[in-house]
């Protein structure tokens, strides 16, 4: 940053003592309050002239007349760039944390679910955690089964236990026979495969070996493409939205339902996630910061995570600008740890 070394340690204190007070107490500090701190030995009139400075220069603003100083994103960027203390988790929110994760999980998408919920409990705030995008999937199995005359249901398992399904509906004539070739035929041709070794030629290939009609094919077909689309698709779980309403920034009910509605768009959602730092460090998004200007009193934090040195998602948390940064950088890599191992564990036992 340009304004990198404009700030004395003596402001650099001072800002870090303001924006602490702000993110604990989310009232406007004054000089008065520093002071009674006396991590400096000044008088509030040092204070006050040193925060005059600190205004000055873009790093606290002033709400209104007679009230003390809240950290502008610029005060918020400096905090989390050069002020920040990460601190190890309280032992009731790391007890928290393996209540949550210590289940025996066989599957990856129950497991993203599970750091989902323990990230949003743990911060307090909205967490966003996006689902591995592993392009190796391997097919572990496939299966279809008929609903009704009218309606076939096929279910594709990958490696992770990972498991997506499709409805079909029809009009063709699907026997139990001709359903159990289908199945013996997609098994041996595509199970062992990875999601992205399967083209038109292997599709081909099994149109050659099964006698059943083109119509019958391209209707399991459409199916199994279908599941097959989403395991490629990005999805991501959201949890804690509600926690919002708990923030003063958020009392106003029309300007919590504007954000409550924002961040149920899949379309603001996946941009924020999916661009996120591709080596494991944390990336913070800060207010004005943001490319929606309805999320200028939002900050983002992501971070990814992964095994053996693979990135496969993304991990986060969002709520207001006011938000106790460092702790939740601490849960985030504490759980992400413990996701990094776990899943570990789910692509040994399934490979």
């Amino acid at each position: 940053m340009v304004w990198e070394n404009e700030l004395s340690d003596r402001k650099r204190t001072i800002l870090k003592s303001i924006v602490d007070d702000y993110i604990k107490y989310a009232q406007p500090v004054g000089s008065r309050a520093i002071a009674r701190k006396n991590v400096l030995g000044l008088g509030s009139a040092t204070i006050r002239n040193e925060m005059a400075d600190l205004e000055e220069l873009g790093y606290i603003t002033q709400p209104y007349t007679s009230a003390g100083r809240i950290p502008s994103d610029k005060g918020y960027r400096f905090y989390v760039d050069h002020l920040m203390q990460i601190h190890s988790l309280p032992h009731d929110e790391i007890s928290k944390i393996h209540q949550i994760m210590d289940e025996h999980i066989e599957e990856i998408n129950q497991l993203i679910k599970n750091v989902s919920l323990v990230i949003s409990t743990i911060t307090g705030y909205t967490s966003v955690v996006m689902s591995p995008q592993i392009n190796s999937d391997v097919i572990k199995s496939i299966k279809l089964i008929a609903v009704d005359e009218n309606r076939l249901l096929v279910v594709v398992v990958v490696n992770g236990g990972i498991v997506k399904d499709k409805i079909v509906r029809h009009k063709a004539r699907i026997t139990e026979d001709i359903l159990e070739k289908l199945n013996n035929v997609f098994n041996r041709e595509l199970v062992g495969k990875t999601v992205d070794q399967i083209d038109r030629q292997t599709i081909l290939n099994i149109q050659n070996k099964i006698r059943v009609s083109r119509e019958v094919f391209d209707i399991v077909l459409k199916a199994v493409e279908g599941c097959i689309e989403k395991i490629e698709n990005i999805e991501f779980y959201l949890d804690g939205l509600t926690n919002m309403l708990n923030h003063p920034e958020f009392s106003d009910m029309l300007r919590a339902r504007e954000i409550l509605d924002l961040l149920n768009e899949e379309d603001v959602i996946i941009p924020l996630i999916k661009n996120s730092s591709k080596d494991y460090s944390f990336e913070f998004k800060i207010g004005s910061e943001n490319e929606f200007s309805e999320m200028r009193d939002l900050s983002i934090i992501t971070t990814v995570y992964g095994s053996d040195g693979k990135r496969l998602g993304t991990i986060g948390v969002i709520g207001p600008t006011r938000m106790a940064y460092g702790k939740v950088v601490s849960a985030i890599n504490y759980i992400r740890d413990i996701l990094n191992k776990e899943l570990v564990r789910i692509l040994d036992d399934d490979s």
